[in-house]
């Protein structure tokens, strides 16, 4: 049988996970990079991708424990484990599988398929907080994680837009992005259906935070050089 996200025990492993890095996230995303610093060229171009790889990484971290729970309640359930596996929203995306694939597209090209995952995340957070603000006997410190995922993908988003603006000015952003449809999974009154989309969720959530990372990384390697190139691996 499926845990129960509301069960003693997995709230003492979700404390356990969670509260050593309570902070991280407020320190990443506490001194974003203003508009006017980057009009002025007081910010290159290369602190501007470390500012971004820097909030990428903490999302991908932090995401990253957050699954760890959920992998907990569903390791005998093949089923739904296969299911997540090919069902994320933002799969629909064309995204290069490799270096060789990522090399014959533009940089603008690239830079908006970025853009357009992170994009996709805005409202699955923004609904997963209001769902654990609701969620009886969730703790707050599960509820600040999630605020805090939430944050940091604003504030990626607000980077990468940055860098696209001084890689390409006056281009804007594409907002086209894949639409989340599990909205009603979440909020489902069925425990084991309600569980399964916060574990898909956070596994989705794992998967493009990983990608978004390695795709910053590897635009950075192209357009900065340096020893970032060495932890290129698609």
């Amino acid at each position: 049988m499926v845990l129960s996200l509301t069960q003693p025990s997995l709230l003492g492993m979700l404390l356990l996970l969670l509260v050593s890095n309570v902070l991280q996230w407020e320190n990443v995303s506490s001194a974003p990079i203003q508009d006017n610093e980057v009009e002025n060229g007081a910010v290159s171009l290369k602190d501007l991708f470390n500012h971004a790889i820097t909030l990428s990484r903490t999302t991908n971290n932090i995401t990253m424990e957050m699954r760890k729970l959920f992998v907990l309640g569903f390791l005998k359930d093949k089923k739904h484990m296969i299911k997540t596996l090919n069902s994320c929203h933002t799969f629909s995306l064309h995204t290069p599988e490799t270096v060789e694939e990522a090399g014959e597209m533009s940089l603008e090209e690239f830079l908006k398929i970025i853009l357009s995952i992170v994009y996709a995340w805005d409202n699955p957070l923004h609904h997963l907080v209001t769902e654990l603000r609701g969620m009886k006997g969730a703790p707050d410190e599960i509820l600040l994680k999630a605020q805090g995922i939430e944050t940091l993908n604003k504030e990626l988003l607000k980077s990468i837009m940055t860098i696209l603006r001084k890689v390409h000015p006056g281009i804007e952003g594409n907002k086209d992005y894949p639409v989340w449809n599990d909205l009603e999974s979440l909020q489902a009154d069925d425990e084991e259906l309600h569980f399964f989309a916060l574990y898909k969720l956070f596994y989705c959530l794992r998967v493009d935070a990983y990608t978004v990372d390695l795709y910053l990384k590897y635009l950075m390697c192209v357009l900065v050089g340096g020893d970032i190139c060495s932890s290129v691996k698609f």
